[in-house]
């Protein structure tokens, strides 16, 4: 058998698999590892105290890569995370590529144990002042951010994750812009020490698709449009609000449903809206419109994307002539006075019916069970909802603004409470439920009551 055929396609495919990646690929490979992608711009320059008891400088390191990380020893996710930096530190700091960690601890105290706990190797400074976070916007932690051999920020990570994987991004960032290890730093490359970094919040903003899910709605029966908003980063990236859909006359909205899911660096929020259309017909639902709150943005942003148009049938029920539906009509209401007559007797037999709080305890209990399994499980948006949702039921109040808001970026951003609010509501709901629990001798006590002469 001639191989020489598969050794050339083998041969080649390894050729193009080594081919360095042009500068201009450097964004669509940050975007394949959900890190968003930066317009070159200066880094901005600091010098902070390092642990040695010196001083350190971001263009020192003028001619490597630089994952500059800001981190805090009280952060349980950059805890986490710290230990993959390490290990990225380690096998790459060879090739031209540094860590750098930047605490913004208010107490220097706690640092240098915890450093040595984790056995962190890389530049580990400490920003005494928070200047420099203040300057990165290190407004929620952990944040690192990618500075190229010229000393320009190129993209930015928020939340913790796992650098080991990230290997084949920092491969194809080397390959791009290769380091060059003995350059020194031109005067003019950083910005100024503590000037506020160009970071733009939105550079790659969501995207939607709209579909109807039904495929044949029907006149006077709910229908759906699922609009699928999808970006690439950390899930908090963007606070997704529900979409707007113009409504023509005759239709009208029932409710707004989401769910959220990530994949290939990509997330996704599926917003479904159920419809209802009065009379058969042609509806256009164009344009929908987008809303999102960026990450550090106060205003939300709306952008717009072509929406379907929908036939709706006239309402039939299998296709069956009025006078058949008639008589089946008929028919139903013979088979629902027999068993209205034989719920009355089984009734009779079974003795008194059980009060109205017996009955809601029961289904009360076991959304709780429901509710805190999710949160077992590790989803915090999930079980809040299911905790706001048993809270309605049990006859709270109002919900307070915080509560409020929580619930809002659970159900319609996916993202999960603060571990204190969840508390807080968990204890609010099982004391409120404790409140209902029957009393296990009432119906003993009741039946003698009923014995007692008159």
């Amino acid at each position: 058998m001639n191989r020489t055929p598969q050794l050339a396609a083998a041969a080649l495919a390894a050729a193009l698999a080594a081919t360095p990646a042009a500068p201009a690929d450097l964004a669509g490979v940050l975007r394949r590892f959900a890190v968003q992608s930066i317009p070159p711009s200066p880094a901005s320059d600091f010098t902070l105290e390092n642990l040695a008891g010196g001083q350190t400088s971001l263009s020192d390191f003028y001619g490597r890569w630089v994952v500059l990380t800001f981190f805090a020893t009280w952060c349980g996710p950059c805890r986490s995370e710290l230990p993959s930096l390490e290990k990225l530190h380690r096998e790459r700091a060879g090739q031209g590529v540094t860590v750098l960690g930047v605490s913004v601890d208010d107490d220097r105290g706690p640092l240098d144990p915890f450093v040595r706990q984790l056995g962190l190797t890389f530049p580990v400074l400490w920003d005494a002042g928070k200047q420099v976070g203040a300057a990165y916007r290190a407004t929620s932690i952990p944040v690192s951010y990618l500075v190229d051999p010229e000393g320009r920020l190129v993209g930015v990570a928020r939340g913790a994750r796992d650098w080991s994987g990230m290997t084949p991004m920092v491969d194809a960032a080397l390959a791009a812009v290769p380091a060059a290890l003995t350059a020194d730093a031109p005067a003019d490359a950083y910005a100024d020490a503590a000037q506020p970094v160009a970071t733009p919040t939105v550079t790659d903003p969501p995207t939607a698709e709209v579909a109807l899910a039904d495929a044949k709605p029907v006149a006077g029966e709910p229908f759906h449009v699922d609009v699928k908003l999808r970006w690439a980063g950390n899930f908090d990236e963007y606070l997704p609000h529900p979409p707007e859909i113009p409504l023509p006359e005759g239709v009208t909205r029932r409710e707004v449903t989401a769910e959220s899911s990530s994949r290939d660096g990509r997330n996704q929020l599926t917003y479904r809206l159920t419809l209802v259309a009065a009379e058969p017909g042609k509806y256009a639902l164009d344009p929908v419109e987008l809303l999102y709150t960026p990450r550090f943005e106060a205003t939300p942003v709306a952008s717009r994307v072509p929406g379907p148009t929908v036939e709706v049938l006239p309402r039939t029920v299998l296709g069956l002539p009025p006078r058949v539906l008639a008589l089946a009509g008929a028919g139903v209401a013979v088979f629902a006075g027999l068993g209205l007559v034989v719920a009355s007797r089984l009734r009779r037999r079974s003795g008194r019916p059980r009060p109205a709080d017996e009955e809601l305890f029961e289904r009360a209990s076991v959304q709780l069970e429901a509710a805190r399994r999710k949160r077992l499980q590790g989803d915090g948006a999930g079980s809040l909802l299911a905790f706001a949702e048993l809270d309605a039921a049990l006859g709270a109040e109002e919900p307070d603004e915080e509560l409020r808001q929580a619930v809002e970026r659970a159900r319609y951003g996916g993202a999960a409470p603060p571990a204190a609010e969840l508390d807080r509501l968990q204890r609010r709901v099982e004391r409120r439920l404790a409140e209902l629990r029957p009393d296990p001798d009432r119906n003993e006590r009741e039946s003698v009551k009923l014995k007692e002469p008159a």
